[in-house]
């Protein structure tokens, strides 16, 4: 994987809403930093929150619905990288939040 793609690429959910962006756990923004409320379990806009219909498994929109038609964007400043989705694992436009963290050591 080439991790740069990702690095500081912005995450937006159905309808434009920002939820936060890939990178270095360090990063204010970053799904990856423990203290960020896009990385939170209770934030509105966190695909960690099963709450929220961008990380519970069920939604049309959220990451963690192998299915779902309409998964979070991934958004560089190139343009549109590809969906933040757990799957299906079939799909080259596809990539998992858990994957992207490992690969690109930024736990």
């Amino acid at each position: 994987w080439d991790c740069s793609k990702f690095n500081d690429a912005s995450i937006i959910g159905d309808g434009g809403v920002y939820l936060g962006k890939l990178g270095p756990s360090w990063l204010t923004d970053s799904i990856f930093n423990s203290s960020s409320e896009y990385s939170s379990t209770w934030s509105r806009d966190s695909i960690f929150n099963d709450s929220s219909e961008f990380g519970n498994s069920y939604s049309n929109k959220s990451v963690f619905n192998d299915l779902a038609d309409n998964p979070p964007k991934i958004i560089s400043d190139s343009g549109f990288v590809g969906y933040l989705s757990v799957g299906p694992s079939w799909s080259s436009e596809r990539f998992s939040p858990y994957d992207i963290k490992y690969t690109c050591d930024w736990d």
